[in-house]
């Protein structure tokens, strides 16, 4: 009866290991995608920057340089538009991720209580 208690132990060690590999892996992966997002970010607001300097330096008038605000404004919005969208993209991917490690979670645990359950029923 020990062995049997000892191996259901072994057995839940492991599984739960194995789930916390899971989870560090999907937390590596999770937080690479953000820095790259936040590295997007960066970027897009680099060369926004450096386009306007650029800009206001060649600009020949006050309407070349309303114009040019015009259009750089445009382009931020649609990058910033993109990098949001890949920014929900992750989110909602590594949410769902998350939610399909608890539900194996609990569904584990659920079976480990039944055999726990049945064990300790039999040895009574």
């Amino acid at each position: 009866m020990q062995k049997q208690f000892i191996d259901m132990f072994t057995q839940s060690t492991e599984t739960a290991m194995e789930a916390g590999r899971k989870i560090a892996e999907l937390n590596m992966r999770t937080i690479e995608r953000v820095l790259q997002t936040q590295a997007d970010i960066a970027a897009t607001y680099m060369d926004m920057a450096t386009k306007g300097m650029t800009m206001f330096s060649k600009a020949k008038g006050m309407q070349e340089l309303i114009n040019g605000q015009a259009e750089l404004s445009r382009e931020f919005s649609e990058r910033s538009m993109e990098i949001l969208r890949k920014g929900m993209t992750v989110a909602n991917e590594s949410g769902s991720e998350y939610s399909t490690l608890v539900q194996e979670g609990v569904k584990t645990a659920q079976e480990r209580i039944a055999e726990a359950t049945k064990a300790t029923l039999k040895a009574a």
